[in-house]
């Protein structure tokens, strides 16, 4: 699966990387090295997903994201037989998010800062990266089946729903 958003000034800079479950520890290891190689900045998420900052990344290697995110995923196969998920976007959630919603056998999808709402309105709101199975539930009970209507939620409202922050 391959999908690209239209580059915009608003570049996507955070990737979610998720490998295959149960990927044993080495391996990930190695997964981490390779991201390691694309970007300073990785935090490693076990046991088989990571994190990575790509502000500098893109100017250094002087790609966009969405190439970065392939170039990735073409190095875990080849070197380590590996298929990795790669989540492009403008903060954590909307990468994780992204990620998720590729299949099993693996890909990059690249959600551009202007195209976030539209992308994320018509999504169940269990398919929003921190939403659990409990919270979900709480906003189905009232109503609030997809993103882009809890988005429409006031915050305080949310809050009381879900309580917490």
């Amino acid at each position: 699966m391959s999908t690209e958003a239209t580059p915009g000034r608003d570049e996507p800079t955070v990737m979610h990387v998720r490998c295959p479950d149960r990927l044993p520890q080495e391996l990930y290891r190695q997964v981490l090295e390779q991201l390691a190689e694309l970007s300073p900045m990785v935090q490693a998420l076990p046991p088989t997903a990571a994190l990575v900052e790509l502000k500098g990344a893109l100017r250094y290697h002087g790609v966009d994201a969405h190439r970065l995110g392939e170039v990735l995923r073409i190095r875990t196969v080849s070197r380590l037989g590996v298929d990795v998920r790669v989540g492009i976007g403008p903060s954590i959630t909307v990468a994780a998010t992204a990620s998720a919603r590729i299949p099993k056998d693996g890909g990059v999808l690249t959600v551009a800062a202007g195209q976030v709402t539209d992308w994320l309105a018509p999504l169940p709101v269990e398919a929003l990266h921190g939403i659990g199975p409990r919270q979900a539930e709480a906003l189905h009970d009232y109503g609030i089946h997809s993103v882009g209507l809890l988005a429409a939620v006031p915050p305080a409202t949310v809050q009381r729903l879900l309580g917490g922050k």
